[in-house]
């Protein structure tokens, strides 16, 4: 838990608001709770209550707490949300602040993580907004996609292979503007500020202009050359039938699968010089049975095997079981291997370049097979940590492996994959093995993460090439959305080549200032690692890619295909890409050819990826300048709309910049436990329920959950629960005593300016620690720091003004006369503090912000976000800081003397008592004393200070006296407290009244 949000571990002798009555109660509510422990026809408090109405008491209608919080905050959401947004954009003047905003996928109720994300968007932007910048802030939503095709599809209750596109896009659009209306309202309701209700303000992935931009997007990176067509070993959904990127990709620990070692055959026509020279010399005492032993996690991708990889340089032995069979391993896995297979004699040795160029017959492979044998190649991916040391390689189900077949230099006619779109074996296997091999008959129509990856490791066993086999636990990828396991597949795609561009990526980023710091390694990290992005996707919700082609399969990606077909798009809108006849899509140069159409759609990424096309097309600022000075989204971001909104940028303009200025990232949040919140485990919890409540919790409102999400250090992972909302309620509760104090002592006063020469050093020491304050807070909103923002804030609230400044003024602001320079003077300051402190809490809590803006006297703009904050320094004296620390630093040592008094029950407040003080002489502490000896009394909380040291005789009449002597600083300090002298004055309470029942000399001037 953030220290400050923890309960005080002291209580404060005042209560800034507890002394002071609520509209209903009348002005001597004060007094009425003062003397709340004596008999009410007490003679003596009847006389106390007289002058009651003498005193400048505290008024105000701002409550402490509302009844209805909800309701309370409601009164001011439209004009500090969609009026504010418009007020400071239309009227407010250069310069310009742009917070673009990633799109929250248009799918279901807002959960914490928007919460989190929106609140901070918005604490940045109010801030700017307060500093008096233009801020630019456009909330979009990302429309397209698997889930909510999904939901589209559950809705209309039938499978996708039984609609028409333009049938299921139809009920897809419908679900994501109803996600995009519920979430709106809840956005709404978090007080985030924005134009919600205006179409050009606001931006969804399914706008037709969106729609077009990222098409012209997609036609300047094809006339780039950096989109290419070909089939390809992607990552593939069997459960969403459709191709991911990286960037959709789940990682889970834990994924069971069942490993195998399997033997290929290799005939001794087929060998390698080396391996054939070792075998001449042992077959006739070993066996003549040979085989390259290999390990996979992966036994449905046994059919794809298309070579085998081995290391150049790694030792590699040829091994004997002694039953007449050899198997080719490496020389660090051989002890390994005899843990499974027994056992192994080595019988020769050889390098893996020596293994180059061996051949093996194909496990589903006849022996008249007319297919080539696939082939022995080196790779350097190849280890020696686990597995065999010998590799096996299915370029259609493996990137790594396709391109170590590309880098090997060899040519396959085909990448082989018997695998359709449903994750299950074709008949492309029978057509291999034979019509014949029932075995392999039997494969097709399992599905390979299920049932046929069982029926494969059946099919080896009983063909005699199933060495070993184990089931491991490993980290495996999932498709993010159906949480469930994937495959790679070589299908026909579109990519974006990433390789060309990295180096200009990354020297973009160069550029980019990021909140962490180390957030920056984990971008480059993740462009550094990708060579090329599949940008395509098998489904029908989505942006269409326009592609044309012609009688053999091949596309037609010229600049005059593209212009023309997205010109069509422009004039009839997407969806007429798959209800419109080819012929009206295909340009004139290619009329009468055989055309056919495409139906890809982008992946979502580049949807989203594209969004600062907007930014470039409203012509913002110079070209100089970043599109946006902040793009602000979780750490998942890293490889999802941070990155692919950096290489369209960097492939699809010749700036070779990147979006934006500033990348800031937050974490994910979680329970109070440190777990992932789902309503399945019962630790979910939703804004709205803190915002509205529950039947069994109470309403916090929009300023509780905001406060939460400044608190929380957002840059890591952070928690929240009933105890973290319950302190964090307690702190708002605070600050709005805090507050309501300020305001209820200036209610009613005509704006005062100060005078520093006539100002107590008590006063200037507060403005000093306002102006100090200020510079922390400003430092805390540029540096993205709000935890340290409300600490500081409420650090001052609680300790500058409720505990030492509050305690101290209380006699001066009720009992001094109106017209009094200290008096005047303190509301000065009171003024002073509460304008500030309100502008500096307003963009963490700009519902606070705007009611006590409300409630403060003189005149004011349409919000408190209007009224410009400029930080004073004029303030700052860092000597009289350092003189009023050591006036402060005496109370210690008077409250030992007083809680020694009371101990004794001498007294029960320190009011009854006067303090006697002397330093050294002509010491810097008995100037400093003697320079403020007006107001020593009410800073050391006795009812008077006399500057000289008390003597025997002074003392010895007395019933009691407590005395000590002290250092504060270089100086000794003597100290003696007796007996108040004076009486207690029935107005203000002090003893200092020359005779009992008498007013004091101030409080009879008063009323005079």
């Amino acid at each position: 838990m953030p220290s400050f949000i923890r309960p005080p571990t002291f209580l404060p002798r005042f209560n800034a608001c507890r002394r002071f009555a609520t509209p209903a109660s009348s002005s001597t509510g004060i007094l009425q709770a003062r003397f709340a422990t004596t008999k009410a026809n007490d003679p003596a408090q009847s006389k106390k209550k007289a002058y009651s109405h003498t005193l400048k008491l505290p008024k105000t209608a701002f409550p402490l707490k509302h009844k209805d919080v909800v309701a309370a905050e409601k009164r001011y959401r439209s004009k500090t949300c969609d009026e504010l947004y418009r007020q400071q954009y239309d009227e407010s003047p250069d310069p310009l602040f742009v917070l673009h905003d990633g799109p929250p996928y248009a799918n279901g109720h807002l959960h914490m993580g928007h919460a989190l994300n929106k609140v901070i968007k918005d604490i940045i932007n109010r801030y700017n907004v307060i500093r008096g910048r233009r801020v630019h802030y456009i909330p979009g939503w990302d429309c397209h996609g698997l889930p909510i095709e999904q939901k589209a599809l559950a809705a209309i209750g039938k499978l996708h292979t039984s609609l028409t596109p333009d049938q299921v896009r139809a009920q897809a659009r419908q679900v994501a503007l109803d996600a995009i209306d519920i979430q709106k309202t809840e956005m709404r309701a978090l007080g985030v500020m924005a134009d919600w209700d205006s179409e050009k303000r606001t931006y969804r992935t399914l706008d037709h202009d969106f729609e077009i931009r990222q098409l012209r997007l997609f036609q300047a990176m094809v006339q780039k050359g950096f989109v290419t067509h070909r089939l390809r070993p992607v990552y593939y959904s069997p459960s969403s039938r459709t191709a991911l990127a990286e960037a959709e990709l789940e990682y889970k620990d834990g994924h069971r699968s069942r490993s195998v070692y399997v033997s290929l055959p290799v005939q001794e026509d087929d060998m390698s010089d080396a391996l054939k020279e070792i075998y001449d010399s042992v077959k006739e005492q070993d066996g003549r049975d040979l085989s390259l032993v290999i390990w996979t996690t992966t036994p449905w991708s046994l059919p794809g095997n298309s070579g085998v990889a081995v290391h150049n340089d790694m030792e590699y032995v040829v091994t004997s079981n002694g039953q007449g069979r050899l198997f080719v391993l490496a020389s660090e896995r051989k002890e390994a291997m005899e843990k499974l297979m027994g056992p192994l004699k080595v019988v020769g040795e050889l390098k893996g370049s020596q293994l180059v160029g061996t051949q093996y017959n194909h496990i589903f492979h006849p022996p008249s097979s007319p297919l080539p044998k696939p082939i022995v190649f080196a790779a350097g991916h190849v280890t020696s940590q686990t597995g065999t040391g010998l590799v096996h390689s299915a370029p259609a189900h493996g990137y790594e492996d396709y391109v170590a077949f590309n880098e090997a230099g060899i040519m396959l006619e085909k990448l082989r994959c018997p695998i359709d779109d449903d994750g299950k074996f074709t008949e492309e296997l029978v057509s291999w093995a034979g019509a014949g091999d029932e075995s392999v008959s039997s494969l097709v129509g399992k599905e390979v993460l299920g049932k046929g990856t069982d029926a494969m490791v059946d099919l080896l066993r009983e063909r005699g090439v199933l060495l070993a086999e184990e089931t491991i636990e490993h980290r495996y990828p999932y498709d993010w959305k159906s949480k469930k396991p994937i495959i790679i597949r070589a299908t026909p795609q579109w990519f974006a080549d990433v390789e060309h561009i990295k180096e200009d990526a990354l020297a973009a980023l160069e550029e980019v200032y990021f909140h962490p710091a180390q957030a920056r390694k984990r971008l480059e990290a993740f462009v550094l690692s990708r060579s090329e992005w599949c940008i395509s996707r098998q489904r029908s919700w989505g942006v269409p890619i326009p592609a044309l082609f012609d009688s053999a399969g091949q596309p037609l990606m010229t600049p005059d295909v593209l212009e023309h077909v997205i010109s069509v798009l422009d004039a009839k809108g997407v969806d007429y890409w798959w209800t419109g006849p080819v012929e009206e899509f295909v340009p004139p140069v290619h009329k009468g050819q055989q055309i056919t159409k495409g139906f890809d759609t982008l992946d979502v990424w580049f949807d989203s990826g594209s969004s600062w096309t907007m930014l470039r097309e409203a012509n913002l600022r110079p070209r100089s300048f970043p599109l946006a000075d902040v793009y602000l989204e979780g750490s998942d971001q890293h490889r999802g709309w941070f990155q692919s909104s950096l290489l369209t940028k960097i492939i699809g303009t010749d700036d070779r910049k990147a979006p934006y200025g500033t990348v800031i990232t937050h974490g994910f949040v979680m329970d109070e436990e440190g777990e992932k919140m789902s309503k399945s485990a019962g630790n979910g919890l939703s804004p709205m329920e803190i915002i509205h409540g529950l039947e069994d919790s109470p309403a916090y409102g929009a300023d509780v959950l905001r406060l939460w999400a400044a608190s929380v250090d957002y840059t890591s992972d952070a928690s929240i629960g009933p105890s973290s909302i319950s302190h964090v309620n307690e702190l708002l509760r605070r600050l709005r005593n805090t507050t309501r104090f300020l305001l209820a002592n200036t209610s009613g006063q005509d704006k005062i300016f100060l005078e520093p020469s006539s100002l107590r050093i008590i006063d200037r020491y507060v403005l000093h620690e306002l102006a100090s304050l200020e510079v922390l807070v400003q430092e805390a909103y540029d540096g993205y720091n709000f935890s340290k923002a409300v600490h500081s804030i409420s650090t001052f609230a609680t300790s500058t003004l409720s505990t030492l400044y509050f305690d101290i003024i209380k006699d001066t602001l009720y009992c001094d006369p109106s017209n009094s320079t200290a008096r005047n003077n303190v509301v000065g300051v009171l003024q002073h503090v509460l304008l500030r402190l309100v502008q500096m809490m307003a963009p963490i809590v700009p519902h606070l912000g705007e009611e006590l803006y409300e409630n403060m006297d003189g005149p004011k703009k349409s919000s408190v976000f209007l009224e410009t904050w400029k930080p004073d320094q004029s303030w700052v004296d860092d000597y009289l800081k350092a003189e009023m620390e050591t006036l402060l630093a005496i109370k210690p040592e008077v409250m030992k003397l007083v809680e020694e008094a009371r101990s004794a029950k001498h007294i029960k407040t320190s009011s009854q008592a006067e303090l006697f003080l002397q330093a050294q002489a002509g010491t810097p502490l008995d100037e400093l004393l003697k320079r403020n000896s007006d107001m020593l009394s009410s800073l050391l909380g006795v009812s008077r200070v006399v500057l000289e040291k008390c003597s025997n005789d002074q003392a010895k009449p007395l019933s009691w006296s407590c005395n000590a002597d002290t250092e504060i600083g270089s100086s000794r300090l003597s100290l003696a407290l007796l007996p108040a002298s004076h009486h207690q004055c029935p107005r203000c309470w002090l003893y200092t009244a020359e005779a009992e029942d008498r007013l004091c000399s101030r409080c009879s001037q008063v009323i005079t």
